[in-house]
């Protein structure tokens, strides 16, 4: 049935003969931008789109693609979607207006974070309702930006700015979309600042890093304190993690063996190894080195990356389940970070 379908039925009164279970199967098929404008058709309807369990049903739009070329065309990072016929494109930013006169720093699930010098300014775009709103100016010069953004919990976000560098931590300046303000802190590690990496994950309100010889720093932003697990081998500079199914998971390819873990217990830093298989089938070459991108939320699949190429993969099945590539006119382009976010309300209400 497509949307317009949906809608005569509505105008002829089929809507209240319709079984609920049948409307939410429907509804659950068509594109985000289609929901959005039934949640104005009756309260019922907004009532059902609104509802947690549709939000749940909804599949994952795999967004925030960013690449760099070897070829003149694309020097910068270019930020990309993923196609439903296999294809990376890239994603019309035009309605930015400042997108040529700032750079990306950042981004996180449907949101990019951009920084303008000249004026010192950080901008937050929403790539899905191209909406877009500008921060006031912090009080200090930032040395690292991190976004922070969680669609399955809120549409508030938050901007981490570290502004300096301590042997076993950092000041930082956190601005809040719910107060509209910048607050400064002072934050400690439990390591050497030195041991820290840039391969961070966020996940309500908490900042998971990764750091050398084998630990994850686990920061609250609620409360600005910090804890450490320990991971279950030495940190590979190529590992990952991110969450899946609620589980804090742990992921890194080895010699063509992809290896996941999940956390068990944070305190005594117990982990379970959850899937150990070979990755060759789909890499091709000992020459090319695949990279974990991200894990999905709710399902045992896992995104890899492998020059000229983006895999989904089904660790339970060991299939590959999607398969996107880049186009010619790319050449030789290499991956940066991908982000996969679901279509909550919350997405759309963000920058409302």
């Amino acid at each position: 049935m497509e949307a317009s379908d949906l809608i005569s039925c509505y105008e002829k009164g089929i809507e209240n003969s319709m079984n609920e279970d049948l409307l939410i199967e429907i509804l659950a098929r068509l594109p985000l931008k289609s929901l959005s404008r039934f949640k104005c058709v009756s309260k019922s309807w907004y009532r059902l789109i609104s509802d947690k369990y549709l939000q749940q049903k909804l599949p994952l739009i795999s967004t925030g693609v960013f690449f760099r070329s070897e070829s003149d065309q694309f020097k910068e990072p270019r930020y990309a979607y993923t196609a439903d016929d296999g294809v990376i494109e890239d994603s019309q930013l035009d309605f930015f207006p400042f997108h040529e006169k700032s750079t990306i720093v950042d981004g996180c699930n449907g949101l990019l974070l951009y920084y303008r010098p000249a004026p010192v300014t950080f901008y937050v775009v929403n790539t899905t309702t191209k909406k877009w709103v500008s921060l006031p100016r912090p009080q200090k010069i930032t040395q690292l930006s991190i976004l922070a953004f969680d669609p399955y919990s809120s549409p508030e976000f938050k901007v981490l700015c570290f502004t300096a560098w301590r042997a076993r931590g950092a000041e930082l300046e956190i601005y809040s979309s719910e107060t509209g303000s910048w607050d400064q802190h002072e934050i400690q590690f439990g390591i050497e600042t030195d041991a820290i990496s840039a391969t961070m994950h966020y996940f309500n309100n908490v900042l998971y890093i990764l750091a050398y010889p084998n630990l994850v720093v686990v920061v609250n932003l609620t409360k600005i304190t910090c804890n450490l697990i320990k991971l279950p081998e030495p940190m590979n500079r190529d590992g990952r993690v991110g969450h899946s199914q609620g589980h804090l998971h742990y992921a890194y390819i080895d010699e063509n063996k992809l290896k996941v873990w999940m956390l068990k217990d944070a305190k005594r830093s117990e982990w379970a190894l959850k899937h150990e298989t070979s990755v060759r089938q789909f890499i091709g070459t000992r020459e090319i080195k695949p990279n974990i991108l991200a894990f999905h939320p709710e399902k045992e699949l896992v995104y890899i990356w492998v020059p000229w190429k983006m895999v989904s993969y089904n660790l339970r099945e060991r299939r590959l389940e999607g398969l996107w590539k880049f186009d010619k006119e790319r050449g030789k382009a290499y991956l940066i970070q991908i982000w996969l976010f679901p279509c909550s309300s919350f997405l759309t209400k963000c920058l409302a």
